[in-house]
């Protein structure tokens, strides 16, 4: 029998050249606006994730700042399924062409926001908002 162990995935906190950050809805966080993510795979680094990513789901070529923080997800009732994640919120930035093409698999819906515009956002994930807020306070834009 496999072992059950936690998942490590990346938050991938967005910005374009207007310090607007990228929130989405996906049916794995329904009625929530979320950042995009994903599962670091076998072997990549996860500066690498975040990259891959930004470009499997929304088209959009990033590059990788750092990390904000670490959180954790462990069996979240907005998430659709009982899992165990341990999250590295990553900030990164757009390069090139800020134009969005949704994977329309992962991500049904994809919005830009000015930080203080989505700290206010009802249906913000609540962890998604105390990310922006360590953003804030700590005037990492």
């Amino acid at each position: 029998m496999d072992k059950q162990l936690p998942k490590i995935v990346v938050g991938c906190f967005i910005l374009n050249d207007k310090n607007e950050i990228l929130l989405v809805k996906s049916y794995k966080w329904p009625g929530k606006w979320v950042v995009m993510g994903g599962h670091i795979e076998w072997g990549e680094k996860y500066q690498d994730t975040v990259v891959r990513e930004a470009m499997e789901e929304l088209g959009l070529t990033v590059v990788f700042g750092h990390v904000i923080e670490a959180v954790q997800f462990v069996f979240d009732p907005n998430f659709h399924d009982q899992k165990h994640f341990v999250g590295l919120q990553c900030l990164c930035h757009v390069v090139g062409d800020p134009t969005l093409k949704l994977d329309n698999d992962e991500i049904q819906e994809a919005k830009w926001f000015s930080l203080s515009e989505a700290i206010k956002l009802s249906n913000l994930l609540d962890v998604t908002r105390g990310t922006i807020s360590k953003i804030l306070d700590e005037k990492l834009v």
